[in-house]
């Protein structure tokens, strides 16, 4: 199945591209002897190339998990029916989410008090890194492995993610950063980063398919999908 999540990795990915190849072309248009507004104008859009980044891992996180809230949500999952990690993540999302003036009334509980619990969605707040993601991945059950050789298991997401920090609070200037990092290095980091969540949603298209959120996937026993008794 393709996912509206997938979908929009793609258009980011295409996105950040276009922005490096903006931060490529100064680089040669500056070369030797570039005026002092060339440099700055360089290392700025250096800097600026961790607040694109940051943007596409956040979204694409955030947009990954909500499509695993919706389809467990639009499959009426019940919360009997889920793996273990999950259900405790359940009960706590309820116990900030519930409102008992309004949710007293249900009908299937079971059910409704996944829906009410997933409803809220995910706090990120620019702090998504591999050491978050991997947290999020035993939470909801998909696997968090990626092509290491290739990806570096995502170390680069806490250089991307501190250097963001850095330039959103003000703690340093777009030239610091961009003087620390030369536009190779960023186009390395680039590469390796978007890798990293290539595989990493992957999985959670995978997580979607084979319906693991489940404590006993139907489509790992041989039976109907959740998705098709949801329909009966």
């Amino acid at each position: 199945m393709t996912y509206t999540f997938l979908r929009d990795f793609e258009d980011r990915k295409r996105q950040v591209r276009h922005y490096l190849a903006v931060v490529t072309r100064q680089e040669r248009s500056a070369g030797i002897g570039a005026s002092r507004v060339e440099e700055g104008r360089l290392l700025t859009l250096r800097a600026g190339t961790f607040l694109v980044l940051y943007n596409l891992i956040e979204a694409s996180t955030r947009g990954a998990i909500e499509a695993i809230h919706d389809q467990i949500t639009t499959n009426e999952a019940p919360f009997t029916l889920l793996s273990t990690s999950l259900r405790k993540e359940v009960v706590r999302l309820f116990k900030k989410a519930a409102d008992p003036s309004t949710n007293h009334t249900v009908d299937d509980f079971p059910s409704a008090f996944v829906a009410i619990a997933l409803a809220q969605g995910m706090e990120l707040s620019g702090n998504v890194d591999a050491r978050v993601i991997r947290k999020i991945g035993a939470t909801y059950g998909f696997s968090h492995t990626t092509r290491s050789p290739l990806t570096r298991d995502g170390n680069d997401l806490l250089t991307i993610k501190t250097n963001r920090n850095d330039l959103a609070h003000g703690r340093k200037t777009f030239e610091e950063i961009g003087r620390d990092h030369t536009t190779r290095e960023l186009l390395l980091l680039a590469r390796r980063s978007m890798r990293y969540m290539d595989d990493i949603l992957a999985n959670v298209a995978h997580y979607l398919d084979k319906e693991h959120y489940l404590e006993f996937p139907p489509k790992e026993l041989g039976v109907l999908p959740l998705s098709s008794l949801a329909r009966t």
